[in-house]
């Protein structure tokens, strides 16, 4: 029972952590949509002559921002020593605590680094990058609590099609989101006005971006095709994989409408909200994809010997 409290509280805290560093990425894209990325111009400190300071919108914005990135930072912590507290041992626990207490640290060191350099569009691109890392570990850190009690019965398959495919599409996803930081550090919303962003033409670098989203929809049509027939044991991950196709629209959509409209701040945020939300569901789709029960891998290793006879 101790044992079955500490996983609990383990798989609260990482569900806590994950959701934190979601809504503190979107947070971090209102600092930016707003012009407020220098509106504290110093780190830790606000200013030179004040640690907190609210005297303008823009300040009280990042002020805000920094504030929220300090709360999130308990339940982190809080997981990573939870991590290490779990008796018995379960295996594949600490090491997603600690991806993400690491990612969250250097992200933090990233955002000061950030606001001292005048907002680098290297570094605002790193610093969202670095966001959805801590995303990706706090997933996992989900996934391995609430599957703990099985673990041992449980098999990676890598090979099977849907797998690869799986596989596939996350690593296209991951593209998509570091190509569309890069669109940002062309455009127009840079977190305050006169700072330096990439010299590339936004028409190439969209197109890249569009190009990179395109193929994940398709690679994601594929695989829920090779899904079609799979047994009823696998309608969680095509369930996963349909709610993964919908807001994949949904975002293409919303890049397609913000692009041809200007940019406008809002359907900017929304398009970051989707993102990160795309991401989580990613990951989850990754992890439901490749981790099948043993007896389950074993089943689907016989069909084709059978099929044959």
């Amino acid at each position: 029972m101790a044992a079955l409290r500490d996983v609990t509280r383990y798989r609260q805290l990482a569900i806590l952590t994950t959701v934190g560093v979601c809504l503190l990425t979107v947070a971090g894209g209102i600092v930016r949509l707003t012009g407020s990325g220098l509106g504290c111009d110093d780190w830790p400190n606000c200013n030179s002559e004040r640690f907190v300071d609210v005297s303008s919108g823009h300040a009280a914005i990042e002020q805000v921002n920094r504030l929220l990135s300090g709360v999130i930072g308990v339940p982190t912590l809080l997981l990573a020593i939870s991590a290490f507290r779990v008796r018995p041992r379960v295996i594949g626990l600490r090491w997603p605590a600690i991806g993400v207490l690491v990612s969250v640290l250097a992200n933090g060191v990233v955002g000061g680094v950030a606001v001292r350099t005048d907002l680098h569009p290297a570094l605002v691109q790193s610093h969202f990058l670095l966001a959805m890392v801590s995303v990706a570990f706090g997933i996992v850190a989900v996934h391995r609590s609430s599957s703990s009690a099985s673990q041992a019965r449980r098999t990676t398959s890598w090979r099977s099609r849907p797998g690869q495919l799986t596989a596939v599409l996350a690593s296209l996803t991951a593209v998509a989101l570091v190509t569309g930081t890069v669109v940002t550090g062309t455009g127009p919303h840079a977190g305050e006005q006169d700072v330096r962003r990439f010299g590339f033409d936004i028409s190439n670098v969209a197109r890249i971006h569009s190009a990179t989203v395109i193929t994940a929809l398709a690679v994601a049509g594929l695989l829920a095709w090779t899904l079609r027939n799979v047994a009823d044991s696998e309608a969680g991950v095509r369930a996963a994989l349909s709610g993964w196709i919908f807001v994949g629209l949904l975002q293409s959509a919303v890049g397609y409408t913000q692009y041809f409209n200007g940019v406008p701040e809002l359907l900017v945020a929304t398009h970051i909200a989707l993102a990160t939300g795309l991401w989580v569901m990613t990951m989850r789709l990754l992890l439901m994809t490749l981790e099948t029960p043993q007896s389950e891998c074993n089943t689907k290793m016989m069909v084709p010997s059978a099929a044959r006879v």
